[in-house]
């Protein structure tokens, strides 16, 4: 432990230091760092007074450094070098040029969407750390919001929190999903018109996951002209699967979903106009950086490949 009163090094000095190192010859030092000789050597003492032991050999004209400085002088260039890193780190976190990014993402745009889109974030911001976190859209809003995560990508919300702002980056298309033993799946034709599932009993996303896939579900059922019985409600992705493959009733899922084979299970796409799911990017508004400013538009150019 130090003495009580002892002065530290300071950051200054180290640098006049190092400097004096390399040129071992004060007035070459002085010049670089554009100072006198008098204020070099003031600094340099003033190091070797804090660090406790002589660092410069001053014996006749000739200027070395002693074992001591030459121990010191390793470590004090980790210790600048380490110090400017720091600095610039945090002047690149606060212009939201690196730092930590935590996303949070619902299953299906991890499957396809967001290998796409990582590859080009970190060519563009290489010292960003990033973590990915699967949850589902009211996770997701409820982490937002207390700042476990810097960016959702999640279904509609119905959040009205004038903190969060939200933008569509990606239409996800939905398909059929049904038993292989169902008589639909039988047909040879890779599509069904949603019209055929009027009489099926239907499975779909638990409403405490968020109302995007629900309300897509409903929607689009409404508009092929019926109202869906539904079976079973399900809390995940293989739950709701699970029932499916049993015969317990069909679904509309994400197409992604759909890429992945599922024991017991068919796809089939949907007759006539797509149905879609929205998914959404959300941010706080107050902390909208470059960094999520560049994710954000790379969302939106790669969904349009899918």
């Amino acid at each position: 432990m130090g003495n009580i009163g002892a002065k530290d090094p300071t950051i200054q000095q180290m640098r006049c230091f190092l400097v004096l190192a390399e040129e071992l010859h004060f007035g070459r030092a002085a010049a670089r760092l554009h100072i006198s000789q008098p204020p070099l050597s003031r600094h340099i003492q003033s190091l070797e007074s804090a660090v406790g032991v002589a660092l410069v050999n001053r014996a006749g004209r000739r200027i070395d450094l002693t074992p001591a400085g030459e121990a010191f002088r390793k470590e004090c260039e980790h210790a600048v070098k380490r110090l400017d890193r720091a600095v610039g780190l945090a002047r690149q976190v606060a212009a939201g040029q690196a730092g930590d990014l935590v996303i949070g993402y619902v299953e299906p745009v991890g499957i396809d969407l967001l290998p796409r889109v990582l590859g080009d974030f970190r060519v563009l911001h290489p010292d960003h750390n990033l973590r990915l976190v699967e949850m589902h859209t009211l996770a997701q809003v409820e982490a937002l919001l207390d700042g476990r995560i810097d960016c959702g990508l999640l279904r509609t919300t119905t959040s009205s929190s004038t903190e969060l702002e939200f933008d569509t980056v990606w239409k996800d298309e939905l398909v059929i999903a049904l038993s292989e033993r169902h008589a639909l799946a039988r047909r040879s034709a890779d599509r069904l018109p949603l019209g055929a599932l009027e009489d099926e009993p239907l499975v779909v996303y638990e409403n405490s996951l968020g109302v995007g896939m629900l309300t897509a579900t409903l929607a689009a059922c409404s508009d092929a002209g019926f109202s869906p019985s539904i079976s079973h409600t399900a809390s995940s992705t293989p739950m709701l699967l699970s029932l499916v493959a049993g015969g317990e009733g069909v679904a509309l899922v994400s197409s992604e979903i759909a890429k992945v084979p599922r024991p017991g299970v068919a796809f089939r796409k949907i007759e006539g106009p797509r149905v879609t799911s929205d998914v959404l990017m959300g941010w706080r508004r107050a902390e909208y950086s470059p960094a999520l400013d560049d994710l954000h538009q790379l969302l939106r150019s790669k969904s349009l490949q899918l």
